[in-house]
């Protein structure tokens, strides 16, 4: 697959974005839909199925081949506002920074060892790992996984006791 993603430049995959696609497995099944995205890191195929109204994902490593039809295709929007993605994303800076101050909150009292600054939205933890904007449990970045782990479900335990306005303030 990589040599799939390497065969075209970044501005080609851009251009083809919202294109019909048939994913090749390597088990010899086809998988079809609109294409959404590539990662970039895991080089994971994204792609909407607009007949069921859902996002597949194919793994990197079950991909054979890539196949997008340079015809058929739908606007970016329309799988956007399908997926309601625009409204559940628009986070306000108010928004992002009480979510951030209830988290170092979090942390705090529960005596987890962390480093931010006023002016920047990372928030490392551990020295060695980091949780960045929007603080979601996804948000975590790190290179030991079982530190990655462990501070994705302290995140996700806040935010789970937090209620389900995830605002960040807490419900005591």
């Amino acid at each position: 697959m990589a040599e799939l993603l390497y065969s075209k430049t970044s501005e080609q995959w851009l251009e083809l974005l919202g294109h019909y696609t048939a994913v090749t497995l390597k088990n010899q099944k086809t998988i079809t839909g609109y294409l959404y995205t590539i990662d970039p890191a895991s080089q994971h195929v994204v792609m909407y199925d607009n007949k069921d109204q859902r996002v597949v994902v194919v793994m990197n490593s079950s991909i054979r081949d890539v196949d997008v039809d340079s015809q058929d295709c739908i606007d970016l929007h329309i799988i956007d506002a399908a997926l309601k993605y625009q409204q559940e994303n628009q986070y306000t800076a108010e928004w992002l920074e009480k979510r951030r101050q209830g988290l170092i909150q979090h942390l705090e009292k529960h005596r987890i060892p962390i480093q931010c600054q006023v002016n920047e939205p990372v928030i490392h933890v551990l020295g060695c790992a980091r949780v960045e904007s929007p603080y979601a449990a996804t948000s975590v970045v790190c290179d030991n996984a079982l530190i990655r782990k462990r501070v994705r479900d302290i995140v996700l335990d806040f935010f789970n006791s937090s209620g389900s306005s995830n605002d960040g303030e807490r419900e005591e």
